[in-house]
C-alpha cells in the first residue's frame, strides 16, 4: 500500500509540472515526446531556451520520470534469498523477463550429508599460541592478508592458512577473514544478454577483499557419476590429499550466481581454517580489482571447464578479447569433426585390412 500511495503522489506530481509546461511556455509535449524527458541530454536542449520557472519544472518533471521508470520496472522477487543467513539481504532482481529462480537451500556453510568431515581424525595439524592478534611470525599467519585484511593476489595460487579453533589468537585476529563469511553487500539480478542470473556489487569493493565462499555439498566422485547429477554448479576441492567435488545446484549461497568472464575482476582461492589433519580446502572468492557499486563481479571458470562446455556453447562475456568466443566455438567444432573423421577413417581402414587378411587366410587353406 505504500508504494502504491508513492507511486501516486509522484504520478500527480508529474501531471502536475506537466501542466506547468503547458501553462507558462509554448511547448507541446505529446504522448511521443514524453520519451524525452527521460534523455537528460534533451531536456538540457530544452532549458536553454526557457524561462527560469519552466527549466525548473522540466527538470523536476524529468527526474520525477525517470523515478517512476525505475520505480515500476524494478521486480524484486527475493528480499533476502539467504533467509537472515548472511550479513545483508541478499536481494534478487529480474527486470528482463518473468523467469523465476530455481528453488534450492541456501547455506553458508558446506553441506556433508555424507559425514566426510565428521569422521576425521581430531589430529590437530597447525595452530598457533598467539594473544591478541598474530603477527607474521607466528605458525599459521603467512602474510597473505595486508594489515586490511585483504588478500595479496600473488597469494591466491596456492592454499593458505587461517588461523583455526585451535589457535589462541581473537576472534578480530587479522588471519581469520574467510571463515568470517561475506561482508560485502551484493545484488542476483537477471542478464539482459542471455547469460541467465547474475551478480552485483552493491558498495565499492577493494582489490584483495573476500568477496563469498562458495558453499554446496561435498561429493566423492562416485557420487557426481550419478545420472541424476549435472555438473553445472561443480566445483573441485580437497579433503586433505582427497578430490572432491562441491555441488551448489540443491544446496548453495549466492556465489553459484557468479558469471565467467574472460577479463574478471575475481578469482577463486583456496583457503583452509581447520584443526584437523585433514583440512577441507574452502573455495572462495576474492577481488582482483577495485569492483565500484553497481558492478558486476565475475571469475574465470578456466580452462578444463571451457574444454567441456565450448562445444554445446559459446562464452557471452562481451570482452574484445575473448577466448572462447562462437568463432571459437566454430573452430573447435570443425576440430572435433575433423578428428572424428579420421578416427572414422583408420576404423573403416582397420576393417579393410582385416577382412583382406582373412580372404588371403582362406585361400591359403584352399
Amino acid at each position: 500500500m505504500e508504494e502504491e500511495r508513492s507511486f501516486m503522489s509522484i504520478n500527480s506530481a508529474h501531471e502536475h509540472f506537466h501542466g506547468v509546461l503547458l501553462q507558462h511556455f509554448n511547448y507541446t509535449i505529446g504522448t511521443s515526446d514524453k520519451s524525452l524527458l527521460m534523455n537528460e541530454n534533451a531536456v538540457d536542449n530544452m532549458c536553454k531556451e526557457a524561462p527560469d520557472d519552466v527549466q525548473l519544472a522540466l527538470r523536476r518533471t524529468s527526474q520525477m520520470s525517470r523515478a517512476m521508470l525505475i520505480t515500476q520496472g524494478r521486480k524484486v522477487i527475493h528480499e533476502d534469498l539467504s533467509n537472515g543467513s548472511e550479513r545483508f539481504p541478499v536481494r534478487v532482481v529480474n527486470d528482463v523477463d518473468t523467469t523465476r529462480m530455481i528453488d534450492f537451500v541456501y547455506t553458508t556453510r558446506i553441506v556433508d550429508r555424507n559425514g566426510v568431515l565428521a569422521a576425521r581424525r581430531n589430529t590437530v595439524v597447525t595452530f598457533c599460541c598467539c594473544s591478541g592478534v598474530c603477527t607474521t611470525g607466528c605458525e599459521c599467519n603467512s602474510g597473505i592478508y595486508d594489515e586490511y585484511g585483504f588478500a595479496r593476489e600473488s597469494s591466491l595460487e596456492w592454499p593458505f592458512v587461517e588461523c583455526s579453533a585451535a589457535c589462541t589468537c581473537s576472534l578480530q585476529c587479522g588471519n581469520r577473514v574467510a571463515q568470517k563469511g561475506a561482508t560485502y553487500p551484493i545484488e542476483v539480478f537477471r542478464t539482459c544478454d542471455g547469460r541467465g542470473w547474475a551478480v552485483r556489487a552493491l558498495r565499492n569493493i577493494c582489490k584483495g577483499a573476500f568477496i563469498g565462499e562458495y558453499t554446496g555439498e561435498l561429493l566423492c566422485d562416485a557420487e557426481t557419476a550419478r545420472p541424476e547429477r549435472t555438473d553445472t554448479y561443480f566445483f573441485e576441492t580437497r579433503v586433505g590429499e582427497r578430490l572432491f567435488t562441491v555441488d551448489a545446484r540443491l544446496y548453495g549461497n549466492f556465489t553459484r550466481f557468479i558469471n565467467h568472464s574472460c577479463r574478471p575482476n575475481a578469482t577463486v582461492g583456496m583457503v583452509v581454517w581447520e584443526a584437523q589433519l585433514e583440512q577441507l580446502n574452502h573455495i572462495c572468492i576474492f577481488a582482483t580489482e577495485n569492483i565500484p557499486k553497481g558492478k558486476e563481479i565475475t571469475i574465470s571458470y578456466g580452462q578444463s571447464w571451457w574444454d567441456a562446455k565450448l562445444p554445446q556453447f559459446s562464452c557471452r562475456c562481451g570482452h574484445a578479447n575473448c577466448e572462447y568466443s562462437e568463432d571459437r566455438r566454430k573452430t573447435e567444432l570443425q576440430r572435433l569433426a575433423a578428428e572424428m573423421a579420421a578416427e572414422l577413417q583408420a576404423r573403416s581402414a582397420s576393417t579393410v585390412s582385416s577382412s583382406s587378411s582373412d580372404d588371403s587366410d582362406e585361400k591359403r587353406s584352399v
